[in-house]
């Protein structure tokens, strides 16, 4: 079986996409080793493919319009792939010949995050865009049963969508090539956006502070996108208190010492496709204090301690108890671990390539 893959997202600094699309090649290979996977791009990677994994630039110096509407479409008719694979929501192309096209659609929160779009016009040009992909499509898989009932009730659907869940993509190795930070410190893992409730805990953990009923920090990690004064207010407040320590983008190996180290993650995300940092914390033994929006559940099942984040008071409340109950911290970490234990990369590798196979028939 041969499959090309759409390699744009791999192009990019390491995402949660990128990172989850080469763990479940890398295990589809070792279930069928025979697979033939090459990834197509036309910028360099950001990133070092698995050993089998191929890769092939083209289209280097065509803009980025013309290498998806010409150079990608050519190439994979030129040379006749089984599966042509588009696994970043969408961008399907026209494409002319027998090869079948996957689709992975990771969430479509746009359409349920108030006042994501500018103009009616964008909103508009969104939905045209991805039901366009859709419509090519012969295969679509998504990662949480959130995201399936969302695309059913927001696009025509003539194909079965198939729900392959994500695992964890970091490891417990590492643990000793990171000296301990010196203070005990709550953990958040994702980019700055508005939609992760970050305002909410930032003013809540700074309260408690001020008030000295909380004494461990809060670490931030994640691509810092100031996304309004209020905001970068409350960041540049919690740092000059001493009490909030911004990371930034960390690699694998230090995100997974801090997940091992820290009092719990702070995840008080409302809108999520899946939600993988809980799941990364839950792996590695880490307490998760998340809320019941959207897919959050789905991962988390009864291994999590959830909050109301519109609620600071019960907010301020849950901290507190974490800090002070080493008993609940121990409850959480085991449940977290069984509960983790019940996604893997082989698992979804299974689904994924019985689907594939399932298309021949």
């Amino acid at each position: 079986m041969k499959i090309f893959v759409d390699g744009t997202v791999l192009e990019q600094p390491a995402t949660g996409i990128a990172k989850s699309m080469l763990e479940l090649y890398e295990s589809c290979m070792e279930l069928m080793p025979s697979l033939e996977i090459t990834v197509l791009h036309k910028r360099p990677l950001n990133c070092n493919l698995p050993s089998k994994i191929r890769s092939k630039q083209i289209g280097s110096n065509l803009s980025d319009r013309l290498w998806r509407s010409l150079s990608l479409p050519w190439y994979v008719y030129k040379n006749k792939p089984d599966f042509i694979h588009f696994p970043w929501n969408g961008n399907v192309p026209y494409l002319f010949g027998k090869s079948k096209v996957i689709i992975t659609i990771h969430d479509v929160l746009p359409l349920s995050i108030p006042n994501y779009f500018k103009s009616s016009k964008d909103k508009e040009e969104y939905i045209k865009r991805m039901q366009k992909s859709i419509s090519r499509s012969d295969l679509i898989f998504t990662i949480s049963k959130y995201s399936k009932k969302e695309i059913i009730e927001n696009f025509s659907v003539n194909v079965d969508i198939e729900v392959i869940y994500l695992a964890s993509t970091v490891e417990n190795k590492y643990l000793d090539a990171y000296p301990y930070p010196g203070f005990s410190y709550f953990l958040y893992v994702g980019g700055y956006d508005p939609r992760k409730g970050l305002e909410t805990l930032l003013k809540v953990f700074i309260r408690l502070h001020k008030e000295k009923n909380l004494k461990s920090k809060l670490v931030l990690t994640g691509s810092k996108n100031y996304y309004s004064p209020s905001f970068k207010s409350l960041v540049d407040e919690g740092v000059e208190l001493g009490v909030v320590v911004e990371k930034g983008y960390v690699t694998e190996e230090e995100l997974s010492y801090l997940y091992s180290n820290a009092m719990a993650l702070i995840y008080p995300s409302k809108y999520e496709g899946f939600g993988l940092p809980p799941l990364e914390a839950m792996s590695l033994g880490c307490p998760v204090v998340t809320t019941r929006f959207t897919s959050i559940p789905e991962v988390c099942g009864e291994a999590a301690c959830y909050i109301d984040v519109d609620d600071e008071f019960d907010f301020a409340r849950v901290l507190v108890k974490l800090e002070n109950d080493d008993k609940l911290r121990e409850e959480l970490e085991k449940k977290g671990r069984i509960q983790a234990s019940k996604f893997s990369w082989s698992s979804s590798a299974e689904i994924f390539l019985n689907k594939l196979n399932e298309s021949f028939e």
